[in-house]
């Protein structure tokens, strides 16, 4: 079903799979029911502002992923996150983890927020899975920070000019990812947040960081997000990939050339990006490496439709 969608994400919805087509319009009934023609360009979501982001994996290439705005944008950022756990329990989706959610809503309800929530999307042959954003108000990330620690039994993050910026929780497994954000990391910070059991995961990490800047003596990383998941044995920088690879012809360009160096399949995010992007656009959003169990770090690679 994409009427009512936006030509662009019908043209996109039409290369993914039954899961992905069946749930994101599903997902997006807010939106194509709000008013005003801007509700496609009002999210924060890209930096394009629309309201849903693609994303490849070379870890999964067959695996349909996305986050998206699931709430009306006429709500105040402030809400949002309440009116998301009511959306997901009236769509029969499972509820998140009971306690971190009365942290962050409270967090939510105390302190000023931007954005509120985002939910994301995987399907596959292994079905539909989804997990849940939450904002961590910049005012309050000290504190929440604390308290999402002794919930889930994280070990403190060792950098300590960081701040946790974003949670995100599976709604199948409770797995619960904190996402901070750092003005200046090193091959060093690296070491420190790798955990022991992925040793020596920073090394193939920063290696794939040095390949895609094509600055293979790089020791500083700058101006990247860092996510590190409580999933076993994973470690996950990000960026835009802007920051990193340039304009929209530079960053395809560069990420086929590095699939192909490194025997990753990329046919998927070549396909969804395929049609010359115009060089004013700015279609890729945040480009991640995640440092997992074997020889390899994977990319993966958000973009507007």
């Amino acid at each position: 079903m994409t009427e009512g969608l936006p030509p662009a994400l019908g043209r996109a919805l039409a290369l993914l799979g039954p899961g992905a087509r069946r749930w994101l319009p599903r997902l997006l009934e807010p939106l194509m029911e709000a008013p005003g023609d801007d509700r496609w360009r009002r999210s924060l979501l890209t930096p394009e502002r629309f309201p849903v982001e693609l994303s490849v994996s070379t870890a999964s290439p067959r695996t349909d992923r996305y986050a998206t705005e699931f709430v009306s944008p006429a709500r105040p950022p402030g809400t949002r996150l309440a009116a998301g756990l009511e959306r997901l329990a009236r769509i029969g989706l499972p509820p998140p983890h009971a306690q971190l959610t009365a942290l962050l809503l409270d967090a939510h309800r105390r302190h000023p927020v931007v954005w509120g929530t985002w939910l994301a999307g995987r399907h596959d042959t292994r079905g539909d899975r989804f997990k849940l954003y939450a904002e961590v108000p910049k005012a309050a990330a000290v504190p929440v920070e604390r308290a999402v620690a002794r919930l889930i039994g994280a070990r403190p993050f060792p950098l300590p000019e960081a701040r946790l910026r974003l949670v995100g929780i599976d709604l199948t497994t409770g797995a619960v990812e904190c996402y901070h954000r750092v003005g200046r990391l090193t091959v060093a910070d690296l070491r420190l947040l790798t955990p022991r059991d992925l040793d020596p995961g920073q090394e193939c990490l920063a290696d794939a960081v040095r390949d895609l800047l094509g600055r293979p003596a790089v020791d500083e990383l700058p101006g990247f997000n860092v996510n590190v998941s409580t999933a076993p044995r994973a470690l996950s920088v990000s960026a835009p990939a802007r920051s990193w690879l340039g304009t929209d012809p530079e960053a395809r360009t560069r990420l086929l050339d590095h699939a192909q160096r490194h025997g990753f399949d990329l046919r998927r995010y070549a396909a969804l990006t395929a049609g010359s992007p115009l060089t004013h656009r700015n279609r890729h959003g945040m480009l991640t490496v995640t440092a997992q169990s074997g020889p390899a770090a994977h990319l993966t690679i958000g973009f507007s439709p």
